[in-house]
């Protein structure tokens, strides 16, 4: 794994793709941010394939606060999964994530949306090695959530 990537990250606009909903545009903004940092792979959403990757999906989930003008606070769990040959290349890079995603100080926003925080879930940990001798591994992170009406003054 080549040196860690030392440029400036601010909180950016999500670039505008098929999705409607806040909470997916949310989760590729999150997507987006780690596929910034020097990573052996590209974080894709879903399942792991057959070669070394990483992925990550949403957790069961649920609104934590619901105020008067029904604008919502909504933490999300993210589970993010990694396959690598080599324990210390993968483990580096989840750790690596998730430290960058927790000290960020600015997110990405958007219409009717904002993200306000993200914290650590579980920290990475070795969920299993298969036939292949690649190692997987797990962790979550909490992605918090500001949804409003897109409505509202």
């Amino acid at each position: 794994m080549s040196e860690t990537n030392t440029t400036t990250q601010t909180a950016t606009t999500p670039p505008a793709t098929g999705s409607t909903s806040k909470i997916n545009l949310a989760v590729e903004s999150v997507i987006n941010l780690i596929n910034a940092m020097d990573n052996f792979a590209t974080m894709t959403r879903g399942a792991l394939g057959t070669a070394n990757g990483l992925c990550c999906e949403v957790a069961p989930s649920m609104v934590s606060e619901v105020y008067m003008d029904k604008n919502v606070y909504i933490p999300i769990t993210l589970a993010l999964n990694g396959k690598h040959v080599n324990l210390q290349t993968l483990s580096e890079t989840l750790n690596n994530i998730v430290d960058t995603l927790t000290r960020r100080t600015e997110y990405p926003d958007g219409n009717g949306w904002e993200i306000v925080d993200i914290t650590n879930g579980n920290m990475p940990r070795i969920i299993g090695r298969e036939e292949n001798n690649a190692w997987l591994m797990a962790c979550d992170i909490v992605v918090k959530i500001y949804r409003k009406d897109d409505t509202t003054t």
